[in-house]
């Protein structure tokens, strides 16, 4: 089986703050390629949600969401994880759908995002929007924040920001070689 730079690149980050004993809910799980690794890699306690079923590996726990309400109860998470979701989201429900995340966790989000810093990346990511828009026949809106935009965002939702960097553009893909950022997030106690 293959793993995927961008696979390995978001493993790579996230096994660092996730414990095996952990659970985690990836939220826009797509191909579900992160899901699957975790599992076969011994996480036990791996969830997975989606708008679709886009799965290219099976995973154990999947379950299809409307988009606004994820159908796990409250704190029942200890990580929930939004990689390279949120730009598909329209800029006014980004705050809906973090929140939702946090009510699902009971310690920390973990977001990957593309993060345009120039008009080639802001011209690349539009063209990869209106793609993942076309594949979910929709016509809503969606939206790319840079890193400091998705700081302030997260800083008025009054989450606590653990950890912030922007990544390096080949980091996950060089044929895809767009700005990125990380971010480790927790809902102050």
């Amino acid at each position: 089986m293959i793993l995927l730079p961008d696979t390995r690149h978001t493993l790579g980050l996230l096994t660092l703050h996730l414990d095996k004993a952990q659970s985690l809910l990836d939220v826009g799980c797509g191909s579900g390629d992160v899901a699957h690794h975790l599992e076969r890699r011994g996480y036990g306690s791996i969830h997975t949600a989606d708008i679709g079923d886009f799965r290219r590996y099976p995973t154990r726990r999947f379950v299809l969401y409307d988009g606004v309400q994820l159908p796990f109860s409250t704190n029942s998470m200890d990580m929930v994880s939004l990689n390279f979701v949120l730009h598909h989201v329209p800029n006014d429900l980004k705050p809906s759908i973090v929140s939702e995340a946090i009510r699902v966790t009971r310690g920390a989000l973990f977001i990957l995002e593309d993060t345009p810093v120039n008009g080639i990346d802001c011209w690349l990511s539009r063209r990869h929007g209106e793609h993942y828009r076309r594949t979910i026949k929709s016509r809503a809106g969606f939206g790319f924040y840079d890193h400091e935009q998705w700081l302030m965002m997260f800083r008025t939702m009054k989450l606590e920001v653990i950890h912030a960097q922007p990544l390096s553009r080949f980091c996950r893909n060089w044929l895809q070689p767009f700005a990125r950022s990380f971010f480790l997030l927790r809902v102050p106690a």
